[in-house]
């Protein structure tokens, strides 16, 4: 049922981007894209101070890290993790796992679980925060749009309650119920106890973090307040680019509204109501021509997608580097049994 109404969604989202692309034309839409020229380049190197700071968000949750993982493989994995959780509707779920998973060869899969979970809880409060102190520093400019008071309540009362309700999971043991619930499939794979009991670290863990590393927690959610801030910067470039007024209280009302408006369609894959068509509706709002806020928001998608790509392909190397790995090991296996044959055959 549920996969049926993501279905829906997306066809009716990719319907209105349809429509709406039809209704500004692809010459118009084009000209804009080459009045940003070079500019798109900006965001995408912008995007990557975004991406450390993530990436900083997740490892300051680590009480120990472990000297063979380093920044460069955290980093990777990172955005292979976000690549996952744009295009699918996992709810930033599926996501965390990719994470995890490939770095568990040099980091324990119990604590990879734990941390990366925890810093998706971070990397939430820190957009409330971000939102919180976005709308407080533009309230006098949002005051004359009365019309945005209650979306603007609604988005920040659902950012809350998504972010509690992930917080009061955490609580519940959500790795064990999760294998339990697997075990039922009766799959030989995941009557391993050592899954079992890797599943009841990363609760251990969860539980145990919040009551003695708060202050690592308060530097996660730190890390990714500053990653979130990256965004005004880039409304306030592509703005500029496309020779448009752009002030602080404007650029920071269009990203806070921008951001709940993804967080209350966060189960559409590839963002494809929030970005184009949320950024449309925002910027004329504020007094801006629908297609300057549908350009920004198509600008954005193409800078999304070249970090797509980025995260797509560091997924690909580390399945290409686990492959072969595999495949060296019977080689590896039948030599050291070689050896051990030849020293046999030696000592006889």
């Amino acid at each position: 049922m549920m996969r049926r109404i993501e279905t829906v969604l997306v066809v009716l989202a990719i319907i209105f981007y349809a429509w709406f692309v039809h209704r500004l034309g692809v010459a118009s839409v084009l000209s804009y894209v080459r009045m940003v020229g070079w500019g798109l380049g900006a965001t995408i190197a912008l995007e990557s101070v975004s991406r450390i700071f993530n990436t900083l968000g997740w490892r300051v949750t680590l009480a120990e890290v472990p000297r063979e993982l380093s920044f460069v493989r955290m980093f990777q994995a990172r955005i292979a993790g976000e690549a996952v959780d744009y295009v699918t509707p996992s709810a930033q779920l599926g996501g965390q796992f990719v994470t995890a998973l490939m770095v568990r060869r040099r980091l324990k899969m119990a604590i990879g679980l734990a941390t990366v979970i925890v810093a998706a809880l971070a990397e939430a409060v820190g957009q409330i925060g971000f939102v919180s102190t976005a709308m407080l520093l533009s309230i006098r400019f949002a005051a004359q749009f009365q019309e945005l008071l209650w979306p603007i309540i609604a988005g920040l009362s659902l950012a809350i309650g998504l972010a509690g309700a992930f917080f009061a999971v955490q609580l519940k043991k959500p790795f064990s119920w999760l294998w339990s619930a697997a075990a039922k499939l009766d799959i030989p794979q995941l009557a391993n106890p050592e899954i079992k009991n890797a599943a009841a670290d990363a609760d251990a863990i969860l539980s145990g973090f919040y009551a003695r590393h708060r202050l690592r927690f308060a530097a996660s959610c730190l890390c990714y307040l500053v990653s979130w801030s990256m965004g005004p910067i880039e409304i306030y470039l592509l703005l500029r680019f496309l020779h448009q007024p752009a002030e602080l209280h404007t650029v920071l009302l269009i990203e806070a509204l921008g951001q709940l408006v993804e967080k209350a369609t966060f189960m559409i894959p590839g963002k494809l109501v929030s970005q184009e068509g949320g950024k449309a509706l925002i910027l004329s709002l504020l007094g801006y021509p629908a297609e300057i806020g549908f350009v920004i928001g198509f600008l954005r998608r193409i800078k999304e997608m070249v970090w797509v790509l980025f995260g797509l392909l560091a997924l690909l190397e580390h399945r290409f580097i686990e492959e072969r790995g595999r495949l060296l090991m019977p080689s590896e296996a039948e030599s050291a049994s070689y050896r051990f044959d030849r020293a046999v055959a030696r000592g006889k």
